[in-house]
């Protein structure tokens, strides 16, 4: 293999936009799995009777000297709980934690809160969100809470906490005692750093699937005790297989297996089920209605043919 060919192959394993959907889908769709998840990163106690508004997550950060750059935020959003509203600001980073990432923590802050910036004539007033980065890789470097601080011109310094919470942190046992479900897509970072050594070994490649066998038992239980949305349950589903698919691509055997088994779980998800029994009974209908109509169109030229014989007959008696 060329090492462009093995570039590209890196590159495809490393895009991080697959994660970053992923995260978007679920911050965006599920409100059952974000709640808790937020619950969790900033201390708080929202139940299912807080209301989620979803602000606007495009913004242009101008650069000087360069062309003026469109960012996407993975995740702004406001809660109103009782008379409380709060505004938050997620980051999905799938890059191993180096600090840089706060340069763009702070250029999305400055922007969300511009967006929601209150005034007159001769005064300004700007609401940072409570901010917060999901690590999927391991980062051992990471603190569990980083600080953007800022010097006024009057020397005065104003600070505020930026939480971070490490994927590779979480066991199984932990994400569903916590209700951290959002993070079910992501599991497969744990074993990332193992790949290599388990695509060639059968036993190792066993006991991965074997786990994820595990996952979906207990999503099933969940489901089934009313604690988790149908939506969520296939959201989950199928975002595990999208973001394995992406993750194992460079590893050809685990990569096959993933498609085998985490490919088929997601045919079982109960829209999917739909939508393919829709199909088919489409199609059986299609087929149904195809023999109707052909049967009605027969029918049809052979009254015609009827008719004109008749008229034929009559004008051969007149002549």
């Amino acid at each position: 293999m060329t090492k462009r060919k093995k570039k590209r192959r890196k590159a495809r394993g490393n895009s991080g936009s697959v994660y970053d959907n992923a995260f978007r889908t679920l911050e965006g769709e599920c409100d059952d799995l974000i709640l808790p998840f937020i619950n969790h990163m900033f201390g708080e106690e929202y139940d299912n009777t807080a209301v989620i508004k979803r602000l606007r997550n495009e913004h242009v950060i101008e650069k000087s000297g360069e062309k003026d750059v469109k960012r996407i935020t993975d995740s702004s959003l406001e809660i109103l709980f009782g008379n409380v509203a709060k505004r938050y600001h997620i980051e999905c980073e799938s890059k191993k934690y180096d600090g840089t990432i706060l340069i763009r923590i702070f250029e999305y802050d400055s922007q969300i809160a511009l967006d929601t910036a209150e005034g007159s004539l001769h005064k300004i007033h700007m609401k940072f969100p409570h901010t917060g980065i999901l690590l999927l890789r391991e980062s051992n470097d990471a603190p569990k809470k980083a600080v953007i601080e800022l010097e006024m011109p009057s020397g005065d310094q104003l600070s505020y906490d930026v939480q971070i919470l490490k994927m590779t942190d979480y066991t199984l046992d932990e994400i569903f005692e916590y209700n951290l479900l959002l993070l079910l897509p992501f599991y497969i970072f744990k074993y990332e750093n193992e790949f290599a050594y388990i695509d060639c070994n059968q036993e190792k490649m066993d006991a991965l699937f074997e786990v994820y066998d595990n996952i979906y038992s207990k999503l099933d239980e969940v489901l089934n005790s009313g604690n988790l949305s149908a939506f969520s349950y296939g959201a989950i589903i199928r975002l595990i297989h999208e973001v394995a698919n992406k993750l194992t691509s460079n590893h050809k055997n685990i990569h096959k297996k993933v498609g085998v088994i985490m490919g088929g779980k997601t045919l079982e998800i109960p829209e999917v089920r739909i939508y393919h029994k829709g199909k088919d009974e489409g199609r059986a209908e299609g087929i149904a209605e195809g023999r109707a109509e052909g049967e009605a169109e027969r029918k049809s030229l052979e009254e015609e043919i009827i008719r004109l014989k008749r008229e034929l007959a009559e004008l051969k008696q007149n002549t």
